[in-house]
């Protein structure tokens, strides 16, 4: 499929937003069980520190099962609506750019579980990650994604319907139309009394 006049706006866009997500977010998980422990903010504004614990309990079901999901529903729900208002005001079809933005969100979901079994591994490895299994994020992406196609769905539902070109025509010179059929009715009904 070839990609839209908006692929590359919109990949750079969302790609910058999931960068950003990993270093600030994710990434500093990774020092939990330092000397400078974790001290992190969620999505919602409540401080995170963790300093002098393993990688177990608290800790990993926070990791898990409740910090980083909000983060992605607002990467998400933002992208859909900056990439609807891109093509409105540019007047392109949105259809195919959203469904661009479904398949790279999906994308940067995918990047960032990654990068989170990775810090899972090397926190419960303590150092040695292929000492442990590989935690299955599953079912995380799987509602992730889930969530983005129901996204989309809304998206392209909500889509104004486009006018063909005569209708669009038709609406933009409504006043010159209905002026010319007068003024072609007057002469004809002229032309009729006096001709």
């Amino acid at each position: 499929m070839k990609e839209s006049p908006a692929y590359s706006f919109i990949k750079e866009r969302i790609s910058l937003e999931f960068e950003r997500l990993e270093k600030e977010k994710v990434t500093p998980w990774s020092f939990l069980t330092t000397d400078f422990g974790l001290h992190q903010t969620d999505f919602f504004g409540k401080k995170i520190n963790y300093k002098g614990v393993g990688f177990e309990g608290s800790p990993r079901e926070v990791f898990w099962n409740s910090f980083i999901q909000p983060f992605l529903k607002d990467i998400v729900s933002r992208s859909f609506s900056e990439t609807a208002q891109f093509c409105s005001k540019r007047g392109i079809d949105g259809k195919i750019p959203l469904e661009e933005t479904a398949v790279i969100l999906k994308q940067g979901i995918n990047k960032i579980y990654e990068r989170m079994v990775d810090i899972d591994r090397r926190l419960r490895g303590k150092g040695y990650p292929n000492s442990v299994s590989p935690y299955n994020p599953q079912p995380h992406l799987s509602n992730s994604e889930a969530f983005v196609e129901e996204r989309l769905w809304a998206e392209t539902t909500l889509l104004p319907k486009r006018k063909n070109r005569l209708n669009a025509f038709y609406e933009e010179q409504k006043f010159w139309i209905w002026a010319i059929g007068i003024i072609i009715a007057i002469v004809g009904i002229i032309i009729k009394v006096f001709g």
